[in-house]
Formats: structure tokens, sequence, C-alpha cells
């Protein structure tokens, strides 16, 4: 199983054929194909070799990447193949290289996910890194004063994506880990996002079909309409036992500079423990905290994000 991103454990990264993976061989039928079009872009039925262009190794690795932001955020081999277009063999053979430099992660049941290492990468632009470093020391209050799951979130496409987690559980391995994404409806991360964006990507989303997970679910499209004007109205949502029944979550939006809201703080509480009305308040106050210093646009990072951030890398 791989260990969550929790601030307690680093990701454990486990090699295909390891204990339980059940990543697969590539079928007689693709080792067959691989012998006959050894090369990738040879292939008759790859549209790159179709227009003539060869795809270089480093074209493959970024195909095979950017399948993640096309598929979800966990895939089989299988499925990384169809979205990356490439043959089953050649994927194995990527999966394992980026496995060994650590930019992947696998589970016991097979499915693949980005590592925190690309999500380290990624948060190296200005803007995310300065984000991150405004908002955690008041994530990391928010954590302290409650106890309860803290994150930080943005909208990625139709879905929500975690840039923070702070949680007790220091081995978590859900979807509002650090990088992890779900889609927009059914948390209050990704309600409040919805809420805040243009109308066209309202439209857009709700012309697809919105799952039901639970009876909770906010799964019509009136009632999805309304609760988003609600949201929009309150600057919060709570969203009440929408994913599973154990759990809900309430979130807020973080005003940026220019006025736009595309960052979301949210709590998650056990729903037999907590209302979530009740916390409504401190999340609330969280978010507008981080957006003022955001407005503020402080050069230096806060002391206790410089501490947080050498404690995590093991400096102190």
């Amino acid at each position: 199983m791989v260990s969550g991103h929790g601030r307690g454990a680093a990701p454990k990264v486990v090699p295909p054929g390891g204990p339980g993976v059940c990543c697969g061989m590539p079928e007689k039928t693709d080792l067959k194909q691989a012998e006959t079009y050894p090369n990738e872009d040879m292939r008759p039925d790859n549209p790159v070799a179709e227009s003539g262009c060869k795809r270089t190794a480093a074209g493959r690795v970024l195909s095979l990447l950017g399948a993640f932001s096309s598929g979800g955020g966990s895939m089989t081999l299988s499925e990384i193949s169809r979205y990356a277009d490439l043959s089953l063999t050649t994927t194995h053979r990527l999966i394992r290289e980026v496995l060994d430099w650590g930019g992947l992660e696998v589970d016991d049941t097979g499915h693949y996910r980005l590592s925190r290492k690309i999500l380290d990468l990624a948060s190296a632009s200005t803007q995310a890194l300065r984000l991150r470093e405004t908002a955690l020391p008041h994530l990391m209050d928010l954590h302290r004063r409650t106890g309860l799951t803290v994150n930080l979130a943005v909208r990625d496409g139709m879905n929500v994506m975690y840039l923070e987690a702070l949680r007790s559980h220091p081995n978590y391995t859900g979807e509002n880990r650090i990088g992890g994404r779900l889609r927009l409806h059914i948390t209050a991360t990704g309600l409040v996002l919805l809420a805040y964006a243009d109308q066209s990507v309202v439209e857009e989303y709700l012309r697809e079909p919105l799952k039901r997970y639970t009876p909770h679910t906010l799964a019509d499209v009136s009632a999805l309409t309304d609760f988003l004007q609600t949201v929009r109205e309150n600057r919060y949502a709570i969203a009440s036992q929408f994913v599973v029944m154990e759990v809900s979550s309430v979130a807020a939006p973080v005003v940026g500079v220019d006025g736009t809201v595309e960052t979301a703080v949210g709590m998650v509480c056990p729903a037999s423990q907590h209302d979530p009305h009740r916390l409504v308040d401190q999340v609330r106050l969280t978010a507008n905290r981080i957006s003022r210093d955001l407005r503020e646009r402080k050069t230096t990072p806060d002391p206790r994000t410089v501490d947080f951030n050498r404690r995590h890398a093991g400096l102190i």
C-alpha cells in the first residue's frame, strides 16, 4: 500500500512486480506487436507515424506523465497506455523507469499515481510556491486549534486538486491527499471553486453526468445550481456526507490579489462527531487571513513556514 502524504512519512514507492502489486505484464499480442514494430512511432495505428514525426524518448515520457491529467489521478497500466497513446510494452518500461526515479507511486491494486516529487516540481513555480508559503502558517494554526484535517485546494479542469494537506494521521492514501483530485461537486473545496468559476466552466460541468456517491450527493443539476448560488452568497460551502456517510467537509474561498477566487481552504471532519456549521467561522477566518497576506504581497516567508519546511526536509 502506498503510504500517504501526511507529514509524518514519505511516500513509499513500490516497484512493479513487488509484493502484492498487480501491475501486470504485457499480453502476448502486445509483445508480438513490439517485435514487429520495435519503434513505438512505427506502428501504423499511431497518429504520430501517420504524420511522419518521430516521437523522441523524452516525448514518450512526457506523454506518459500527461496521461494523468487526462485520465485522472489514479490509473492502471492499460489506462495509462491508452491515454498516452503508447503500447503496453513501452508503457511498462517507462513506468518502471519513472518509478525508479520516484516520479510515480503504485498501490497494491496496480493503480499508479503521480508522486509527491512531481508535485514538488510543479510547486516550484513562483505563484504556486508563494501561495503555499503564504497559506501554510494559517493552515497550521487551524489544524492545531481543531485537530482536524485541513487542506488547500485549487481547481484543475473539472476536478479539485489539493496543494497542501495537514492531518493527524500520517499514513493516508485517500484522494484528498496532496496532489490528489476529486470531482468538484462532491467536496466543499470543489463546490467553492466551482461557485466562483467562470459561468462557462459551470455550464460545461453541469453538462457532464453528476455521479452520486451517497444519498446526500448533489447529483441534480437544478439542486447543484441553487447550491452554488448559496455558496456565493454565504462565502462558504458545507458538503455533509457527500462522498461517504462518515465524513463532512467545510470550505471557504481565498481571494487573490486580482479579486478572483482560484483557491479554497477546506476542513474535513467525522460526521458523527462534529457539526460542520460550527466550524464555518474558523475556516472563513483562515481563508480571510490568507487572502489578506496575499494582498500585502509579503516578500519573505513566514518563520513558521521556514521551520515547517526544514522539518519536513529533515534538516532539523
